[in-house]
């Protein structure tokens, strides 16, 4: 009789956690750049940033560069002679100016670059980018390009603003080996708020524990490089997602697949992070592969080498013969696609590999977006745990 094998996997902000800590800081960036404008306070409502996030813009990173650029783009369309030789200097000239500027719906921003950018797995602010280079003035373009082209360097103003929000001066330092634009303490550590109950989390490890089982946590945020590399912070690993395993109490309790690790292994290959983060399968991949064993290197590698060399290697191959079941919990669609695309690559390389679909959300836009992609979709994590294990 095969062996059968039960993996769990974990969306850490909107799943494990309230990312407080994140819309705050996105918030509080933007208000940075408008008072750069001497415009009004045009920062995303709670409602907005959950539309974003419901149409694939999950990242602040693009958010933030998203509602800054078309703040600019509209001060630059009321008045064309605001244009400077630099973004500071055109951002010091529109606050001169003052221009009476109406609020963006940013709501309706969102689901237009969904609707009208064809390549959903690229990244969203350079998808924005895009959309506005067929409209706007050539000569804005460089402008715009310095806030979206890049979100995922520190050189990108709105993405250095906000990291000094989240990480705080001293981590910021500490990671990035420069000063913070601004001073500040870090949103994440003061604000984020566990969703995950203790209740929950002692059963989900004591259930991670028993032979059969694995699960992982498989994020987006910013985190450190595979643990025994020497890699250090201040090569630009930002520890995002270690300090929300801190508040949840699991770090160091399952393996954890963030956005340093992938960016170690997209070095090491030479690609960019942007290519193997989800929905790229290539993290769920390394998520699946670390679940069952617990080395995250080796699941690295393992999941570079059958995404784009379609070789199966240890440890994903150590599950040939076995019945797998692979069932994320997300409350965004990228996370649910990348491991969909997973679970194909590994039956197409003769693995007996099923994927489940925990949604998880109680905002109706983001209800909506799951329900397609999602077996149920549920309030909370606790109700989709007691899901899965009331049915086990």
């Amino acid at each position: 009789m095969d062996q059968t094998h039960s993996v769990l996997l974990f969306d850490v902000d909107g799943v494990l956690i309230h990312p407080v800590g994140y819309k705050a800081a996105l918030r509080d960036t933007v208000r940075h750049f408008t008072s750069l404008m001497g415009l009004p306070d045009y920062a995303p409502t709670e409602d907005e940033i959950a539309v974003f996030e419901a149409c694939g813009i999950t990242n602040e990173w693009d958010s933030g560069a998203i509602c800054v650029s078309t703040l600019l783009n509209a001060a630059l369309v009321a008045d064309p002679g605001l244009r400077r030789a630099t973004l500071d200097e055109t951002l010091a000239a529109i606050q001169g100016a003052r221009p009476r500027l109406e609020r963006p719906d940013y709501a309706a921003l969102a689901r237009r670059i969904l609707d009208t950018t064809p390549d959903q797995d690229s990244v969203p602010a350079a998808r924005y980018l895009a959309l506005l280079s067929e409209r706007a003035n050539a000569g804005w373009l460089p402008l715009l390009a310095a806030l979206l082209a890049d979100v995922y360097t520190t050189a990108t103003p709105t993405t250095s603003v906000f990291q000094a929000h989240t990480l705080g001066s001293a981590r910021y330092t500490a990671t990035y080996g420069a000063p913070p634009p601004i001073q500040r303490p870090s949103y994440l550590a003061e604000y984020d708020t566990p969703l995950l109950s203790a209740g929950s989390r002692e059963r989900l490890l004591a259930w991670s524990r028993q032979p059969g089982h694995g699960a992982a946590i498989f994020t987006a945020r910013p985190s450190l490089p595979p643990a025994g590399e020497p890699d250090s912070p201040a090569n630009g690993y930002a520890p995002e997602a270690e300090l929300a395993m801190e508040r949840i109490g699991l770090d160091g309790q399952l393996p954890l697949v963030g956005q340093g690790r992938v960016a170690w292994l997209a070095h090491r290959r030479g690609r960019g992070a942007a290519a193997y983060i989800k929905p790229s399968p290539v993290q769920a991949l390394a998520a699946i592969g670390a679940a069952i064993s617990g080395d995250e290197r080796a699941a690295l590698w393992a999941a570079a080498a059958l995404a784009e060399d379609g070789r199966l290697e240890d440890p994903l191959a150590s599950l040939r013969g076995q019945h797998v079941s692979v069932t994320v919990f997300e409350d965004a669609t990228g996370g649910i696609r990348a491991v969909q695309t997973a679970v194909r690559l590994l039956r197409e390389a003769g693995l007996d590999v099923h994927p489940r679909a925990i949604g998880v959300s109680s905002h109706p836009d983001k209800r909506a977006a799951l329900a397609p992609l999602a077996e149920r979709v549920v309030d909370d994590v606790n109700a989709g745990l007691a899901l899965v294990w009331g049915e086990a």
